[in-house]
């Protein structure tokens, strides 16, 4: 059995590659461009598959929560790089171009996760990812490899040397806490092209790991990750300011996402803090929740990011589905929604806890952010499931952590841009709340 060091050394051995020594960020200016965001249920999706059900993607989106709030949870125990959040279940893919010349490639586009990776040959173990063909290094003039010395070895997840005649090279190693996804292989530079809504922007020297071994039981492609953290797309493009939009009707549901300047919604003054993280999530300061305009009587800091992770705070995450409560707050949402909603009688389904027949009348719910009231549409809040409207959110059981999460399902319709120079996030339906609690995701 080869080794996933004896089999990269003698590939790079083959390679006539120049390396440059990159600083951790672009000297190029700021710009301002986007990037095509494609749902994971779409059509169009190269991961597309006609023969997973509904019921499917709604049971993946739950045990998404779950898996993904207690990772979280767990996330001040866990040795920085070690453990990457658990990504089946994912929501969005962002389109993208890499090498000389450029080939299509897609990565899930996560909040939670500052690594990006690709599958990369030569394989020791690659699957098939969709209709596109694993990144081939050797046809790629751009290609450079990260060696050991290099500032950014020490960010990717697990990271280790291994020699070839170019001198120590840097290996990575990305697990997943679902046990479903692994990548391990070598950190790499290359030039990845971005081009959506006639904007095309060349990034020359992305760092990102380039996997010769990897596993996943659904067959998800790679990450872009874009958490806060040094190695990710956004700190590596030099831009403080991104946001992404997904547009969600009965018919389909597309998104795109914006980097630099112009990209952000912070400028409306519709703006919560961004609370400082060492593991690169989007920590917010959660001080209320409201329904049919009562406050609920939650307890005193039960969003609060504590010390002792008794309360491990409120994170925005593009790839959690369904946004997860602790089951005080979730427990007295669902009682004041029944109090108002008495004259209908409360079902219950195999994923969800409460849900009815009809919520024409539903009570509006508003998550009160410092500085910023976020009112959840009927459309965000509720979801068609088995012929009823269940409410689309997640009880947080004792044993699946205690972090509370604004999920996928709840930022639909929903420009979310983030300020990072400024610490800011803002929330805002550019087009107004949905008609009604539509049903987004076909049989």
């Amino acid at each position: 059995m080869f080794s996933l060091t004896f089999l990269t050394i003698n590939f790079i051995n083959s390679l006539n590659l120049a390396f440059s020594y990159a600083s951790l960020s672009s000297t190029e200016p700021p710009f301002t461009f986007s990037a095509p965001l494609i749902h994971r249920s779409s059509p169009d999706s190269p991961f597309y598959n006609t023969n997973y059900t509904r019921e499917n993607h709604i049971e993946d989106g739950v045990l998404n929560a779950r898996a993904r709030g207690l990772y979280f949870s767990q996330i001040k125990n866990v040795a920085k790089g070690y453990l990457e959040a658990p990504l089946f279940g994912w929501n969005m893919l962002m389109k993208y171009n890499m090498g000389t010349p450029p080939v299509t490639s897609y990565g899930i586009f996560d909040t939670g996760s500052s690594f990006t990776w690709v599958q990369c040959l030569p394989c020791i173990h690659c699957y098939k990812q969709g209709k596109y063909p694993v990144f081939n290094p050797n046809k790629s003039s751009s290609f450079q490899l990260v060696l050991c010395d290099d500032p950014h070895c020490s960010m990717a997840p697990s990271h280790s040397c291994g020699r070839s005649k170019f001198g120590d090279q840097c290996l990575y190693n990305a697990t997943y806490t679902d046990n479903l996804i692994s990548s391990k292989g070598v950190l790499a530079r290359e030039r990845i092209t971005i081009s959506a809504h006639n904007t095309t922007r060349t990034v020359p020297h992305l760092v990102f790991g380039c996997g010769h071994d990897n596993h996943d039981r659904r067959k998800s492609p790679g990450i872009v990750g874009v958490g806060n953290d040094t190695v990710s797309l956004i700190r590596q493009l030099s831009v403080s300011l991104f946001s992404h939009y997904v547009f969600a009707n009965s018919n389909h549901i597309e998104g795109v996402a914006y980097f630099g300047p112009g990209s952000n919604m912070t400028d409306t003054g519709m703006t919560t803090p961004l609370l400082p993280s060492e593991h690169g999530v989007y920590y917010l300061d959660l001080t209320g929740i409201s329904v049919d305009g009562s406050n609920l009587d939650l307890p005193a800091g039960i969003f609060e990011k504590s010390e002792d992770g008794t309360s491990s705070g409120f994170i925005i995450d593009s790839g959690t589905t369904y946004t997860t409560l602790r089951a005080e707050a979730f427990d007295m949402m669902v009682t004041g929604i029944m109090s108002v909603m008495r004259r209908h009688v409360p079902e219950s389904t195999k994923h969800f806890e409460l849900c009815y027949k009809d919520v024409n009348d539903a009570p509006e719910v508003v998550l009160q952010f410092n500085g910023l009231d976020y009112v959840i549409c009927d459309a965000n809040l509720w979801i068609k499931h088995q012929g009823l409207y269940c409410l689309a959110i997640i009880r947080l059981k004792e044993k699946q952590g205690s972090v509370s999460i604004l999920g996928f399902h709840q930022q639909r319709n929903v420009q979310v841009g983030y300020d990072l120079e400024n610490n800011l996030l803002s929330l805002m339906y550019p087009q107004g709340c949905p008609p009604d609690a539509v049903d987004f995701l076909k049989p």
